[in-house]
Order: structure tokens, then sequence, then C-alpha cells
């Protein structure tokens, strides 16, 4: 598990102006290895629930401490003119696998979402970034109720049904014939 840093020394690193960074890594440049079931999903296409193209797979960012994969890093395309190309982190609990094809179908983030979406930057991800994309995707209702309720607290971040590996489904069984799984 990770180091939590608060109280008084957290303050004290925040005004020293050093950056704590999450430990994630792109699933292609770890030794991470996707089990059986899991699909290979780089590069297939994203899209909205209603079919419209959001983007493609780039990578995957994945947690060595926890060995787990946290988000989907989406290169956002074809999404209106005012809306930069850029990659974005989507957390793995958001992203499904289409039924009939190779896909990934993500809720329907709306372009105002997308544009105030950090840039993914490799290596620079940090808690804060992480907190940010978090509250981007969060749903004003359920961002009220957890702010009441609980702080966002760093050793339970990834706890939050945005991260829930077990909504990812399995790889479609009728698409075995096709890209194999690593």
């Amino acid at each position: 598990m990770g180091i939590v840093i608060n109280g008084p020394l957290k303050k004290a690193i925040m005004d020293s102006g050093i950056i704590v960074y999450s430990n994630l890594e792109e699933l292609s440049k770890s030794s991470y290895q996707l089990t059986d079931g899991e699909a290979n999903i780089k590069g297939w296409p994203v899209r909205n629930e209603a079919g419209d193209s959001v983007g493609k797979v780039r990578d995957l960012l994945f947690d060595p401490e926890q060995n787990a994969i946290r988000y989907v890093i989406v290169e956002l395309a074809d999404m209106g003119e005012d809306l930069e190309e850029k990659a974005v982190l989507i957390p793995i609990g958001l992203a499904n696998l289409g039924e009939d094809k190779k896909e990934v179908i993500l809720p329907d983030i709306h372009q105002d979402q997308f544009r105030a979406m950090p840039r993914y930057i490799i290596g620079e991800v940090t808690p804060e970034l992480e907190n940010q994309i978090r509250s981007i995707i969060g749903s004003p209702a359920a961002l009220r109720m957890e702010d009441e309720i609980v702080e966002i607290d760093r050793a339970n971040f990834y706890r939050h049904h945005h991260f829930d590996k077990n909504s990812f489904p399995e790889h479609n069984p009728r698409n075995q014939d096709s890209d194999p799984l690593i």
C-alpha cells in the first residue's frame, strides 16, 4: 500500500513546492500481464453509449503496488472543432466492452466534461490530478453527497466505484477469433 501523508507534513510538502506523483505506469511499459479473460483493448475505438466516436484507447494505466488497472488512456478525436485533441484518463470502472465488436463504450460524458479534463502527460499523474478527474466525471449529486460524508481520502481513493475493475467485463467470447489476449 502507498504512503499517505497528512497533517503538518503534508502542508510542509505542499508549501515547499515538491510535487508528489502517483505510482502509476502505462501497461505497455510495465511487467503486468493481462490474465485469462482480460481483453487487450489497446487501439480499440472508444464510443459513448449513443454510438458517437470519442477516440481510441492509447493504453491502460496500471498501479504496480496493487496489481490493478486504474485508468484507460483515451486519445480524444473527432469531437467538435472547439475540443482539442488530447489524451485523457478515464477511470477503468466507467469503461465497458462492446457486446458485438471490439470497442470500448463510455457513459455519455458531456463535451464540457471532456474539455475540462486535464491532458494526460506520461509520468505526471498526481493525486491532485486524479481528484480533478474524479470531480469532473462524477455527477454533481454524487459529489455533493460524498463531500458531505467524507473528504476525498487518498488511502481509499481507488475503492470508489469509478475504479471497480469488476465492472469492466471480460473479453466477449464471440470475438475469440480475433486478437489474442495477452
